[in-house]
Order: C-alpha cells, then structure tokens, then sequence
C-alpha cells in the first residue's frame, strides 16, 4: 500500500522566511546605511506539487499551513501577504500565500531579534560620516563597528578627525597621540583603521613591508631585538640589530665579557634609545613575547637584570616566566605599587589575557601585590606613559646596588 506524503511538508513556513531574513540581514543593513530605504525583495512562499487536487486531499495540512501565515502577518507590521485563490470542489475557495513582503529594514530587523544592532548601527555610521562623508564605504563592515565598546568607538571617531584634519602622522603607530588612546589601540582596531584610512584617501606606501608602514605611519626598524652598547665597549657597535635566535649565545665580544655586569630589558623604544651611558651594561629593546626567548640564553642567568613591561596582565607574565626560565636575578623597573597609584590617571582597559594563577607564581610579594591591583579592573599601565626622569632614577638605583655593581 502506497502512502500519500503531504506536499505541505515542501512548503515555504514563516520560519523559513526569518532564516531567509537573517542569512541576509548584513547584505540588507549594509545596503539600508548606504542608501536608507532600500527596498527589500518579496520572498517567495514556493509551494511544490500545489494543485486543486492536492489541495482537497491534505485540506487539514493546507489549513493549518496557510493559519500560520495569517498569524505572522498578523503578529508583524510591516509584513503583507500576497495571497491566491484556489477554487476547489470540496471545499470551495481556498487562499494560498504566493510571496511575503517586508516594508522596510526595521521590520526585517524585528522579525530577525536584531533591532538593536540596526539601531547601533545607523548610529555609529552617522557618527563615522559626520566625521567624514566618505567614511560612508565602512558601512559593510557594520558588524565589526557595533562590536566596538562605546568608549573605543569614541576614540576611534576623535583619531579619525585627527587624520581628516592634519593626515596621517609620520611618526610609529604606538607613538601617535590622541586623548583616550592607548598605544596598542590601533593595532586592536586594525581592521577598521585599514577600511577607514583607504575611505579617506589615504594614498598606500607601496614599498612598506608592514600593514602600518602601508598606511603612512613609521615602521619598526627591524623585526629583530636592538641592542645598545651603554658601556661602549662591549659591541663591535654601539647600536647594533640580532635576530632572536642569535641572543640565545652572549653577543659581546670575547675579551670584554669579563665587564659586563648587567643587561636592561626594556619594552619603550623611546625610553631604549635615550638611556644614558652605563659602566658594564648592554640594553636590549624588548619584542613583546620574543623576549620569553631571553629566558633560554645561559649567558644571561649569571647575569643582573632590570626589566620593564607594561603593568598589565602580559607584564607580570613576563617578569614571571623569565625567572622560571632561569633569568633568577632579574628585576623589575617601575612596576610597582607607587608607580601603579602615582600614574592612576593613565590607566587604561587592559585587553590581554589573564593567564592562571601559577603562572604569576614566580612574581615578588610586592609585584604579586601590583598584579592583583591592575587586574581588578583589569587596568594596563604602559610604559610609555611614565616620564623618562624616573627611569633614570631607577637606573640609577640598580645599577648602584651591591647585585649589579659587581
């Protein structure tokens, strides 16, 4: 025995056409903030297999089907049926939905739960664009734009003027000002700092090698550690680039290794290139995490060291996985407990990861302290913005110790 399967089955539901609303719902935001009421094409309620026959045969289907279209035209403004007649035997005149139409975007909005992101979003395009016009072309990348906290939109938007109105700055991307940026801000927000720049007119540097040197801002002189020789006789240079691996052997010349009595690591390149001459003491300019390579050079473990990070999540964690390295006679430089209250005011949010709590196992009590300070909000300090006198002072200091002076 053969069993009739319902064509109602095949068709078009009023849930298929949210799923169809939101599969486009970034093609239909997009095209709305470019060009506001753009209107949106009728869905079509396909209906395979539909016939006066069919229709008699499943009537109980077909009436529970076309109920829930009634119900959705009903339940939404803004969303009209189209509907077509059917004359059957049985039962005499049906209607059948042929297409649903949406009025406008806020009603595709609705039907999808995203309301609030349109409304986020035609606010922060207006916002963009009363900045720039042709700020207008990042309208595709409305997700992106939403997704960014209000406070980082602020800045995002007072940068922009900035480049509207004096270009793009020739100096390096962490060293660009701008009030409530912090210097890792536009490398975080890259994505849009491309798209915005190239909607300005921002004319590209071919020959840069770097997304940032691309876009008209100074490059890092090299992708490798800088050192500086304070001493002036431990180097063949007194300002010389190593690739990474190559710090693992000791870099200063053989017959001078018996003067050298400690190394700085520090993570400001400004701060690196003004430090003053030293007796005995090699800088190096720290890479971010390539300085955890540090930790696996020997030569260095028999050696003082002053290091200084950001007091942040990444710094502790740096200063700890150096000592469990084997780096034991490390310390730390202005990151402490005075310098974190005594430039509150700089605070800013800290975006890197936690790491879990073994992993600041090797830090002082007075770090450790510091830590817990900068992590309940979390909060990042960076180095950047401590004034160069009170790394001169605590030169100064470390170096005079009976630990690094010998």
């Amino acid at each position: 025995m053969t069993h009739l399967t319902s064509p109602v089955e095949r068709w078009k539901t009023p849930d298929d056409l949210k799923r169809w609303i939101v599969q486009r719902m970034h093609r239909l935001v997009t095209a709305e903030l470019r060009t506001p009421g753009t209107a949106i094409e009728p869905f079509s309620i396909t209906t395979p297999d539909l016939s006066a026959g069919r229709i008699a045969d499943h009537f109980a289907a077909v009436r529970v089907w076309t109920a829930s279209w009634q119900e959705a035209a009903s339940s939404l403004a803004g969303l009209d049926i189209e509907w077509t007649d059917w004359d059957t035997r049985s039962f005499g005149r049906v209607r059948i939905p042929r297409s649903a139409h949406i009025a406008s975007l806020d009603v595709a909005a609705r039907l999808a739960a995203r309301s609030r992101d349109v409304i986020l979003a035609r606010q922060r395009i207006a916002a963009l664009t009363s900045v720039d016009a042709r700020l207008i072309e990042m309208a595709h990348q409305w997700p992106a734009i939403i997704a960014v906290t209000e406070p980082d939109f602020v800045v995002l938007c007072r940068f922009l003027r900035q480049i509207v109105d004096r270009g793009v700055p020739t100096m390096r991307l962490r060293e660009v000002p701008c009030a409530g940026m912090h210097t890792k801000f536009l490398e975080q927000h890259r994505a849009l700092l491309v798209s915005a720049l190239a909607a300005l007119g921002v004319p590209p540097n071919p020959n840069a090698r770097t997304w940032a040197g691309k876009l008209g801002f100074v490059e890092d002189e090299t992708r490798q550690f800088e050192l500086r020789d304070l001493d002036g006789a431990l180097l063949p240079y007194p300002h010389l680039a190593l690739p990474v691996s190559e710090l693992t052997s000791c870099p200063v010349k053989e017959v001078a290794q018996a003067t050298l009595h400690g190394v700085v690591i520090v993570e400001n390149q400004a701060t690196f290139r003004a430090l003053p001459a030293l007796p005995g003491v090699l800088a190096i300019f720290g890479r971010g995490e390539a300085v955890r390579t540090l930790g696996s050079a020997a030569w260095l473990t028999s050696k003082p060291l002053l290091y200084s990070g950001d007091l942040d999540h990444a710094g502790f964690m740096m200063v700890a996985g150096l000592r469990r390295d084997g780096l034991r006679r490390l310390e730390t430089g202005l990151m402490d407990s005075e310098t974190a209250l005594g430039f509150k005011d700089y605070w800013v949010d800290d975006t890197s990861r936690a790491g879990p709590m073994q992993a600041y196992a090797d830090l002082t009590a007075e770090e450790r302290s510091v830590q817990k300070l900068m992590a309940a909000g979390p909060w990042r300090l960076e180095q950047e913005r401590l004034p160069f006198d009170l790394w001169l002072e605590r030169l100064r200091r470390w170096r005079q110790s009976p630990v690094a002076s010998h």
